[in-house]
């Protein structure tokens, strides 16, 4: 990490981690419309997912899912990305961390929903895609040593 200016820590940003903005912006703009819908219709009924595929579900309604999708992979993604553009150090850490948390999200959902649509496998790489630019770039800047 170094420091640029009076004070402020900025974390050094290689090329690689241009992917992980543009995967951040990528999710936000899926996930943000959808969330809105799961939450002006909880049922699910306004995109066409089947009533039945929540019902099995801890959830019982889209409700839960679309407040995930709205402020974590939508909005959380969108400051991500600028946290990214702006070199914050904290962004290799969040970077990290919501590429997890996507992956286990869409393995949850792999396992929960009785099908899968294209955009969950895409999502999946997406978050794997997010998990990798972070584990280099942490090991780039040194706030993480595994080998």
């Amino acid at each position: 990490m170094r420091v640029v200016g009076a004070g402020a820590a900025r974390v050094d940003r290689p090329g690689y981690v241009w992917i992980a903005v543009a995967l951040e912006i990528f999710t936000a703009i899926g996930a943000i419309p959808v969330g809105l819908m799961f939450l002006a219709d909880p049922t699910g009924a306004s995109i066409q997912m089947q009533p039945g595929w929540i019902e099995g579900t801890v959830f019982k309604s889209y409700l839960v899912p679309g407040l995930y999708l709205l402020f974590v992979n939508g909005f959380g993604m969108l400051l991500l990305a600028a946290l990214t553009v702006r070199r914050h150090p904290i962004a290799p850490w969040l970077t990290g961390a919501l590429g997890v948390g996507m992956i286990v999200w869409i393995l949850v959902e792999i396992l929960v929903l009785p099908a899968t649509m294209i955009l969950t496998w895409v999502f999946l790489a997406t978050g794997f895609g997010l998990g990798f630019v972070a584990l280099f770039w942490l090991r780039r800047t040194g706030q993480l040593r595994l080998w």
